[in-house]
């Protein structure tokens, strides 16, 4: 028994999918939505095992229930699965803002249970996701780290609290570059330069100075002192940046509004 189960399949739904196929792993998936149901069958993948109802299910074979609903879904499907999940099975919640105190009560036996948080970058492995639980043994975590590996990076935080921030930083970062590399873009655009040549160019210079950093083994600020010449023209547009810490203040207030985003959607769902 090392099967896993996928309840619910949205957008991280299906990235959750996509690197389960990329591995070459086995995915059971329950979902109704018709959209949903005929992409998974276009995939004509024999990895996918698709079921529409709960009592189709033997539970048994399940060791991981990977819960991927709408927060104002699953107290209603907690009612559901109480007549059908097993003592044997572990649940993974990536369902926002709610905590596991509240998921236990919900159940009506003593299950392990634990939150990720990941990104969208978990479809192609490169997510960083954040997990909790209050009853899960290091035993067990070494375990679910290795099982889990080509989601990405995992960070197991001590305090559920933690979980906020990283939905705010890592969740949504993917978000906050692309927004900082979409304004690059539409300067380029000023330029007369076309969407496509456009986004051609920001991905190169994007993947270039990860490819240097990594490469050198530098780190940000290293290489915005090799960038930046004293009375140079890059020197210029920084000290616009950073004066009075203002780029860095605008983001660090952006994030820490999102943090505060997700603390007020658990207490709503708590």
């Amino acid at each position: 028994m090392n099967e896993t189960l996928l309840i619910g399949c949205g957008n991280l739904g299906l990235s959750i999918t996509e690197a389960f196929l990329g591995e070459g792993k086995k995915i059971s998936i329950i979902e109704k939505k018709a959209k949903t149901l005929n992409f998974l069958k276009k995939k004509k993948s024999k990895l996918i095992t698709i079921y529409n109802n709960l009592n189709e299910i033997n539970f048994l074979k399940y060791k991981y229930l990977m819960i991927c609903v709408k927060p104002q879904d699953i107290e209603k499907l907690i009612k559901q699965l109480n007549e059908f999940i097993k003592l044997s099975n572990t649940i993974i919640s990536f369902v926002a803002g709610i905590k596991i105190s509240s998921l236990s009560k919900s159940f009506h036996m003593k299950l392990s249970i634990l939150r990720f948080m990941p990104n969208l970058s978990i479809r192609y492995g490169k997510s960083i996701t954040a997990v909790y639980s209050t009853n899960v043994l290091e035993k067990e975590k070494k375990k679910i780290n290795n099982f889990f590996t080509f989601f990405g990076s995992f960070i197991w935080v001590s305090n559920e609290e933690e979980i906020n921030f990283f939905t705010a930083f890592f969740g949504g970062g993917p978000a906050y570059i692309s927004y900082f590399l979409k304004c690059l873009q539409n300067i380029l655009k000023e330029k007369k330069i076309n969407n496509q040549n456009s986004l051609k160019l920001i991905f190169q210079l994007l993947n270039g100075t990860i490819d240097f950093l990594e490469k050198e083994k530098i780190d940000f600020s290293d290489l915005i002192k090799k960038v930046a010449s004293k009375g140079g023209t890059t020197e210029k547009a920084l000290m616009y940046f950073s004066k009075n810490d203002k780029l860095e203040h605008i983001i660090n207030y952006a994030i820490k509004k999102a943090e505060k985003k997700s603390k007020d959607l658990s207490k709503y769902y708590n």
